[in-house]
């Protein structure tokens, strides 16, 4: 930034954001630190949550996946799929695994910048606290839209498929 002595026919100019001093003026407000202090024990309990979720569908799906390959799945071969469904199933619950490492790795370092502003009481600080919480639910949003739109495409192919095996079996036949 220029010095103001630089032209002194220059329009004066104010920062409407504050002084950017770095000092008392730039430290979060103690009733903003408390607010998100108190969430903190709730973000690391739900990350914990995603990630003991995490472990439990890569051991599902490393048992399916076992049990497939050892061709203990013989048993269930007379389905319609045979015994592909259980590799199917072990893939699926394999991407769902790898779908929720983002938002518990966000949660957590979420919970991480909320005790750094605890310490510094620094607005940088409570910058990135916002932003890995921005990360999780702009996820949580984009996969919600997925989903709908995935449950959407399913309801009509179920509607579709239905009516064509009515038409099939002559179910509209007078």
């Amino acid at each position: 930034m220029e010095s103001p002595l630089a032209n002194p026919y220059s329009t004066p100019a104010a920062n409407l954001y504050g002084s950017n001093s770095g000092g008392a003026a730039d430290a979060v407000s103690p009733s903003t630190i408390a607010i998100l202090s108190a969430t903190r024990p709730w973000v690391r309990f739900m990350s914990v949550l995603m990630w003991i979720g995490v472990a439990l569908m890569l051991l599902v799906a490393a048992g399916m996946g076992l049990v497939s390959v050892l061709g203990a799945a013989k048993s269930i071969s007379s389905g319609p799929l045979g015994g592909v469904q259980l590799v199917v199933f072990a893939v699926i619950y394999g991407v769902l695994a790898f779908l929720y490492i983002f938002p518990a790795i966000k949660l957590w370092k979420y919970a991480n910048r909320i005790g750094s502003l605890g310490a510094t009481r620094s607005v940088a600080d409570l910058d990135a606290a916002l932003n890995e919480q921005r990360s999780f639910w702009k996820f949580v949003g984009v996969m919600t839209i997925i989903m709908i739109s995935l449950y959407l495409v399913a309801v009509i192919g179920f509607v579709a498929i239905g009516a064509t095996a009515a038409m099939k079996a002559g179910a509209f036949n007078h």
